[in-house]
């Protein structure tokens, strides 16, 4: 696989829980485990775009959906949160492959790449059945400084996708992990997914 090449800028954000953006930021997170928020239109999770800025939510993230061994990220991320108004963006992913599955087995056997407990994969599955989890391989970058944005009112609101009042610079940004690292997590990742 080929490097990524990130766009100059972007102006697409996917929202995530802050906690995980701590696991992914470290790239102890690999994966994304979407269904799509309460109020999308369509069917479920859809890429916006192949590389985003990550937006950290701090609504629904529950630290008792996540492992213990990962609880501390919950702290973290509340300690980094920006000021009431205001978020804090300092991540960005790029897409590497994106497959859906109606397996209940695959969050477990994707547990080397997620923070997520037994929990959280119970209620992910229950959550709209007859919608497929879409699991995205994502490779995250980190921007050289965060950048603190004003909280628009249509930022609000249980949806994936935001589109932001101006695209942020992405010049500069390094990979959470090295291009070797990636590589041999990727290596053991790829063969756990079903076919695209």
């Amino acid at each position: 696989m080929s490097a990524i090449e990130l766009p100059p800028a972007c102006a697409v954000a996917l929202k995530e829980w802050a906690t995980v953006l701590e696991a992914m930021a470290r790239g102890e997170q690999l994966v994304l485990i979407r269904k799509g928020g309460l109020i999308e239109p369509g069917s479920g999770f859809e890429l916006a775009a192949p590389a985003f800025v990550f937006y950290p939510t701090f609504e629904h993230q529950a630290v008792n959906y996540l492992r213990p061994e990962f609880r501390r990220y919950f702290e973290e991320a509340q300690s980094r949160r920006a000021p009431e108004g205001e978020v804090r963006i300092d991540l960005i992913g790029a897409a590497v492959s994106s497959v859906q599955s109606g397996d209940p087995g695959l969050i477990q056997r994707l547990a080397p790449f997620h923070v997520y407990n037994e929990a959280f994969v119970t209620q992910r599955l229950k959550w709209q059945p007859d919608q497929p989890l879409t699991i995205v391989v994502v490779r995250v970058f980190r921007l050289p400084s965060p950048q603190v944005l004003t909280v628009a009112p249509r930022y609000a609101g249980c949806k994936s996708w935001v589109d932001l009042d101006a695209p942020l610079a992405l010049t500069g940004a390094v990979p959470a992990l090295d291009e070797a690292a990636f590589q041999r997590r990727l290596h053991v990742l790829q063969p756990l997914l079903p076919p695209a």
